[in-house]
């Protein structure tokens, strides 16, 4: 990527070389250049929100590894982490008291479903031990023995709830020299319907804007092509998600063909329990729940 200038000023009095600005030029084809600053704490813990006496489980979960390498812990210092993010605003959520973490579960289903969900969590009597968030977790298929970790996944008796999250990067592609047969969201709904036994499988892609807004009306080659990836192919994640929700025609072929070899009771019901959430709802509802936790809210 073409270096930018050493030192150009903002409106807001910024420089390009402030961590937290980004400019934008267009070359001679149009094509939109984007210098992203991110900054780069000294420490990891600048980085995450940590409730006390949570610092060795921060610690751990920096420290896994995934494939032989321990990315978490390489990215844990840029304020661009995903995995920051993810471990701050879940964390605070699983230390709400129950009736609070009821209340924000509730609010995120009804966004990432637009208030078109089938159930409320606050209608059943859950316990706190029956209910628990994990950050992070390996899963594998029962049948096809796929593994995969989970951003984020809600356990109940009964639910098994896997969120996917994404902030400036797009949906990893199928790649069959590096031996990954489905793309970032097909390998989730496989091990999620493999490995949920008889409850019910919920699919929430967490992403920095609504699915409407970062689709594009492209070809399914034009998906399947590498591209610049990175934000430049955030629309690719939308695509896809509407591919196996939505399918094509009026059919749901496309969500059957990456589920071969998984059992499914139905793929209407499969499709009705993949929702779309965005990071500021997300937030919205973490905010909503501290303030009724202080009691400054019903």
């Amino acid at each position: 990527m073409t270096s930018p200038p050493k030192s150009s000023s903002s409106p807001s009095g910024l420089t390009l070389r402030s961590p937290q600005f980004v400019k934008r030029t267009f070359g001679r084809k149009g094509v939109c250049r984007q210098y992203f600053y991110k900054m780069k704490y000294q420490t990891y813990q600048r980085n995450h929100a940590i409730i006390p006496g949570r610092e060795k489980a921060l610690h751990d979960f920096l420290n896994q590894s995934h494939e032989g390498v321990r990315h978490k812990l390489e990215n844990g210092f840029s304020s661009n982490s995903e995995d920051a993010l993810t471990w701050s605003c879940f964390e605070i959520i699983d230390h709400f008291p129950l009736k609070t973490k009821i209340s924000v579960l509730d609010e995120i289903m009804e966004d990432a479903f637009q208030g078109k969900g089938n159930f409320k969590f606050s209608d059943s009597s859950y316990k706190e031990d029956e209910m628990k968030i994990f950050i992070g977790k390996q899963y594998t298929g029962r049948q096809t023995e796929e593994i995969t970790e989970v951003d984020a996944s809600i356990e109940f008796p009964d639910k098994l709830i896997f969120v996917e999250a994404n902030l400036y990067s797009s949906v990893s592609l199928a790649d069959v020299k590096k031996n990954k047969r489905y793309d970032q969201i097909a390998r989730k709904l496989r091990v999620g319907l493999d490995s949920c036994s008889n409850k019910e499988f919920y699919f929430i892609f967490l992403d920095i804007a609504p699915n409407e807004i970062l689709v594009k009306r492209e070809s399914k080659d034009n998906v399947l092509n590498p591209g610049k990836g990175g934000f430049y192919d955030k629309w690719k994640s939308a695509w896809l998600f509407n591919y196996y929700k939505r399918g094509r025609n009026k059919s749901l072929k496309p969500l059957r063909e990456i589920l071969t070899g998984i059992k499914v009771e139905s793929f209407e019901a499969v499709a009705k329990n993949m929702g779309w959430l965005t990071w500021s709802d997300l937030y919205k509802n973490i905010l909503r729940g501290v303030l009724m936790d202080s009691n400054r809210m019903p």
